[in-house]
């Protein structure tokens, strides 16, 4: 756990451009309130492979988001359930659940579907506010936490300069 930690804190602060980081964390919203093997979870794996993102922090805070979509799946359930139940759109819905794929990702179930489309239209925000706070720790908490007698000890120790040298 704190070597994660440290992991996710050495990616905040390193060179690392701050959109990377914040798609990371917008793409661990989706899979944290979606999953691994739903339709959106396997885009965004797809997306993995195309777009570069901190790894470190998409599986720490599809961790925490995970949690997250648990305490709020009432919320989505509820989503769903009023999407699902919308009289205007019930023949739209028979004819998709009509169809294999709608059935095999589950987008029938109200928990499934209200939580697709509410971390959809989370996405953008989250990324926004992601992109935010990772400017704000570059800005202010870095500075603070390098003015530690304990970091600036173990910044200068031969152990540090064997590790920035392995891990560049």
């Amino acid at each position: 756990m704190l070597t994660l930690l440290a992991k996710i804190l050495g990616a905040l602060s390193s060179d690392t451009r701050p959109l990377q980081l914040s798609l990371a964390f917008g793409f661990a919203f989706l899979i944290g309130f979606n999953g691994f093997l739903s339709l959106v979870g396997l885009a965004v794996i797809a997306l993995l492979f195309i777009v570069r993102v901190n790894l470190s922090i998409f599986l720490a805070m599809s961790a925490v988001f995970g949690v997250l979509s648990l305490l709020l799946s009432p919320l989505t359930a509820g989503l769903g359930k009023s999407l699902l139940t919308e009289p205007t759109w019930a023949e739209m819905w028979t004819s998709l659940y009509n169809t294999y794929w709608f059935r095999v990702f589950e987008l029938n179930n109200t928990l499934e579907l209200g939580a697709a489309v509410f971390s959809l239209f989370a996405f953008v925000p989250v990324v926004v506010v992601a992109h935010w706070l990772v400017l704000k720790y570059r800005k202010v908490f870095m500075d603070w936490v390098s003015r530690f007698k304990v970091v600036q000890t173990l910044k200068a120790s031969k152990f540090y300069r064997i590790y920035e040298a392995v891990h560049g």
